[in-house]
């Protein structure tokens, strides 16, 4: 059965990178930064992050008001401060211009101030907000890890595609019979019904549905389980605007959390971040076994992803959805909920 946008109640939507701003993204894994000047580009915006020598996190404009050279050349001083590497102001946090050298005995202008913007640690993942008041808070992730025994920290990488259509593809339950044929060997083209519908939360959606796989060398590598056709239990939560969680338990007790999120560098790319929560040890299944069984499944959908329209747009116009679209229609209908109310 196709699914109109008109009967989902779905209207045609413009997204504009203003429009994601008041959201917290994840930038980068706190383990890949050694804390100096870095510059990241989040919603088309250049911006520095910094660590001030007491530990504090700094992200502002990748700009000096002066003459605009780029602050992520800078270094932070014995004072504190992030100093500019051409002509040596010096900012603080909260972007506050707090140095001229080169009129060391003049009040300092606002004008000559910079942009700052909210920053957090947390999950071990520094997060950016581009507005001064974000929609929904930081995703309580670690709820995701009672009973598991290790984090392994994935990939952090840059695809040339719209964020939206990573997000889709992690809520998508039919593509995995042809996508991943040879490494995820699905049983049936035609997926069992979802347990219990999908269910609204106050940060997304969430809903189950079960998968039944052909053993394969790789899987049985990754999974500890070598029982010829295991059935999966997938758990997905997608965590507006653009993460996602997929918790799978397997038939031997073994489960993983993956946990993702697509950020929007601009309108045509985006940074992956992905992660796993495991319940096993590395003795059990190691580290290296997931992390190349995990990388031959994200190239093969990249490859599908990046070959698609790459413009940022979550309702892309000719788009026929199915019935077995429904989370897809479902998230597109929510999405404009979240872009539309105010904080």
């Amino acid at each position: 059965m196709l699914l109109t946008f008109n009967v989902i109640g779905i209207q045609r939507m413009q997204t504009s990178l203003k429009q994601l701003e008041p959201f917290w993204y994840p930038l980068m894994p706190l383990e890949a930064w050694d804390g100096e000047p870095l510059s990241v580009q989040l919603l088309g915006r250049m911006l520095v992050l910094w660590r001030r020598r007491d530990g504090q996190i700094g992200a502002l404009d990748d700009r000096c008001r002066h003459r605009s050279a780029s602050l992520s050349g800078g270094h932070v001083g014995l004072d504190g401060y992030l100093h500019c590497p051409y002509h040596g102001w010096a900012f603080d946090t909260d972007g506050h211009c707090r140095e001229l050298p080169q009129q060391p005995n003049q009040t300092i202008p606002n004008r000559c101030h910079t942009k700052a913007y909210q920053v957090k640690e947390q999950h071990s993942l520094v997060w950016v907000c581009l507005a001064n008041q974000a929609k929904l808070p930081i995703p309580p992730l670690s709820k995701l890890a009672s009973g598991c025994h290790r984090r392994i920290q994935g990939f952090h990488e840059q695809w040339q595609c719209s964020a939206f259509r990573v997000i889709e593809n992690g809520l998508d339950n039919f593509h995995h019979y042809f996508v991943h044929r040879g490494v995820l060997d699905a049983l049936s083209p035609i997926p069992e019904p979802m347990e219990g519908g999908i269910t609204t939360t106050s940060d997304g959606l969430k809903f189950s549905i079960p998968l039944e796989l052909s053993t394969t060398e790789a899987l049985e590598a990754t999974v500890g389980d070598c029982s010829p056709t295991p059935r999966v239990e997938r758990y997905v939560h997608w965590l507006a605007p653009l993460g996602l969680t997929l918790k799978l338990t397997w038939p031997n007790g073994r489960q993983q959390c993956i946990v993702l999120f697509a950020v929007p560098r601009d309108s045509y790319s985006c940074t992956i971040l992905r992660f796993y929560l495991r319940n096993d040890t590395e003795e059990e299944v190691s580290q290296s076994s997931v992390i190349a069984f995990e990388r031959t499944l994200i190239d093969q959908d990249r490859r599908i992803l990046e070959a698609m329209p790459s413009d940022l747009d979550p309702c892309p116009v000719g788009e026929q959805l199915i019935e077995a679209d429904q989370p897809i229609a479902r998230m597109r209908q929510l999405l404009q909920k979240f872009l539309a109310t105010t904080s």
